[in-house]
């Protein structure tokens, strides 16, 4: 009798426990209640749309306009890199020209950006959408964009949490209450900490669809918390109830293992950067392992993505991590396995640095509990135009910097004087084909081309820096020797107008517009040389960032690449191999010493030689001392 009653008690407490239902409450425009809460504007209903709109696309818009990517452009290919908890497909985009080689045959770097990793995050999808939508849309722009599809590796994935996702959109202003509030909990209580519905942030495992059920909406793994970097370091990562709780072991959860294979189809081993696509705070979130090379070039990077965007009216500020430590996210992981650059960006509403509104109350609303995560619709497609270019310029630094392709003399007549060209290969060689000796006084044309885009061009077709970005927009160039009376330098002006991206004059940009430059010169007569030779040699001094302030691999004979955290062969005018680059003097000529300035050679001893009949004159004077005997 006894064990027959605890069994009625039991199935008892199973079926209460069952039926209970979580209190649903509502996100309104304007309208506060015990159980609704006014954001101050109207609350986003995603729409089916294939194109951006002035508001937030269904997941099946989304994923269809991915998919509808990969079918019309070559350019683009779609890969299934895992399933959820729910059985559906996890998809990544590869965007490149598929054959995995730069121009001069080396294998591409790579790319990863990952979204919506948070189910709660609208922004992120949209924004990582419009990224993959404006490499389509200017892939023959015979700019930056084509240079990244035929020299780079881009990986896209841009939902990862997808049962998390379709869940917020199935309820866009429904939540369930915050833990351990009741019916009888103010309203401040209730939408404090939000957990299902709209405001879900996990994955789903073990998870109903059903809003209400009780039982499970706090389950989930908090998906950036699941990496094997730092894991269960935070309070919370172990409880199973928390937003931040990291799973049963680290990297336990399938979307992780797909975020994984995505990186593969890099291939890993050739990844330079990576981004983890959140919001809200407006910030990069910048993990630093103990490598201060990397440390270093992710500083000035994060720099440059926040430069974009202030000059576009926002402002994603660098928050820096303390050197060795941090959380167990993904950009952590990244950063600490792969030694790649990596950041959380934050999406835009700010979280109330420096003065601003914070959450909804940036867009004029009323700042309600978690409204930062709700964006208005009529913001969005700024948020969106707004980030492509700062991730454009992530990519084409990590590309790699530039190097000098080919050089070219012309006399003004269309004779080649000096052509020389850098082969391609694990190490180039310089080819001369042409180099016969300038003449003093003689007009040339010398034509410079480079391995990527150098600068792009306002709706003006004016040569302009690129959005934020502050660089000396013309290159400089030199001639220098050794002459009889020592080193000489000699600058030839060029402007900014010297880049080329049409035919002029019979010369044109190599691959890219504006990959070069053609100035026209006067070789002076002034440069000194010795009278007993009848050339002087001649260096070509060239020195020339790029758009995103990347110096000149001053070397070009060895490849530069990126091994644990830095790049590796990449010269500067000294030869020393690191980071900054610096001037290519690579160009040897002869110049004829018709019409030059002769002057004989110097004593070493670093005074000028005394005509002999000086030297008489002062003898006779008893002004040249004689040694005694």
């Amino acid at each position: 009798m006894v064990k027959l009653t605890a069994c009625i008690i039991t199935s008892a407490l199973v079926i209460y426990s069952a039926s209970v239902e979580a209190e649903v409450l509502s996100y309104t425009e304007n309208t506060n209640s015990s159980n609704q809460l006014a954001i101050g504007y109207p609350v986003p209903i995603p729409v089916d749309s294939l194109t951006g709109v002035d508001g937030f696309r269904t997941y099946d818009s989304l994923h269809s306009q991915h998919q509808a990517l990969a079918v019309t452009h070559p350019e683009v290919r779609s890969s299934v890199v895992g399933q959820t908890h729910n059985d559906r497909d996890i998809y990544a985009y590869r965007f490149g020209d598929g054959d995995n080689q730069t121009n001069d045959g080396r294998p591409e770097p790579a790319f990863l950006v990952n979204g919506t990793i948070h189910a709660r995050e609208w922004q992120s999808p949209e924004v990582v959408t419009e990224l993959m939508e404006q490499l389509t849309e200017k892939k023959d722009d015979q700019s930056v964009v084509q240079y990244l599809l035929d020299n780079t590796n881009i990986v896209i994935l841009p939902v990862l949490n997808i049962d998390g996702f379709l869940q917020t959109q199935r309820f866009p202003s429904q939540v369930t209450q915050s833990p351990g509030t009741n019916s009888s909990s103010t309203p401040a209580q209730k939408f404090a900490e939000p957990r299902d519905g709209r405001m879900r942030r996990k994955n789903m495992p073990n998870v109903d669809e059903v809003l209400s059920t009780e039982t499970d909406r706090l389950r989930g793994v908090d998906l950036n918390r699941n990496g094997s970097v730092f894991f269960g370091v935070e309070a919370g990562n172990s409880n199973p109830s928390s937003l931040i709780y990291g799973g049963a072991s680290a990297q336990s959860e399938i979307e992780t293992q797909a975020l994984l294979s995505a990186a593969q189809l890099g291939p890993r081993n050739r990844l330079r950067f990576y981004q983890d696509t959140h919001s809200f705070s407006r910030v990069l979130f910048v993990p630093q392992p103990n490598n201060n090379r990397l440390n270093t070039i992710t500083k000035s990077l994060a720099s440059k993505f926040q430069s974009t965007t202030q000059a576009q009216g926002a402002n994603y500020f660098p928050v820096i991590s303390q050197v060795g430590s941090g959380i167990p996210s993904t950009a952590d992981y990244f950063a600490f396995t792969d030694l790649i650059p990596t950041w959380t960006l934050e999406l835009e509403p700010p979280q109330g640095f420096a003065n601003e509104p914070s959450g909804g109350a940036f867009y004029g609303g009323t700042g309600a509990s978690h409204s930062g995560f709700i964006m208005p619709d009529s913001e969005i497609a700024r948020t969106r135009d707004q980030l492509a270019p700062a991730q454009m310029l992530m990519f084409y630094h990590q590309a790699g910097p530039a190097y000098v392709t080919k050089v070219l003399l012309v006399d003004s007549e269309g004779n080649d004087v000096y052509a020389a060209a850098w082969t391609s290969g694990s190490t180039r060689s310089l080819n001369v084909t042409t180099n016969n000796a300038l003449t003093g006084g003689q007009t040339y044309s010398l034509y410079v081309s480079f391995s990527k885009p150098m600068r792009v061009r306002n709706a003006s077709g004016a040569i302009s820096q690129y959005t934020g970005q502050s660089v000396a927009l013309a290159p400089s160039v030199s001639v220098s020797g050794n002459g009889g009376s020592g080193s000489f330098t000699r600058t030839i002006s060029v402007s900014r107008n010297n880049w080329l991206n049409q035919d002029v004059g019979g010369f044109a940009f190599d691959r890219y517009h504006d990959d070069a430059f053609k100035v026209d010169f006067t070789l002076p007569t002034d440069i000194p040389v010795s009278s007993n030779t009848g050339t002087t040699d001649l260096k070509i001094n060239i020195a020339v960032q790029d758009l995103a302030g990347l110096s000149l691999d001053a070397n070009p004979t060895t490849v530069v690449d990126w091994n644990r955290g830095a790049w590796t062969n990449y010269e500067n005018s000294n030869g020393q191999a690191g980071d900054s680059g610096g001037t290519d003097s690579s160009y040897s000529l002869k110049v004829s010493n018709q019409n030059l300035t002769l002057s004989e050679p110097q004593s070493s001893g670093g005074g000028g030689a005394l005509h002999w009949f000086l030297l008489l004159m002062l003898s006779a004077f008893g002004l040249v001392r004689r040694p005694k005997s």
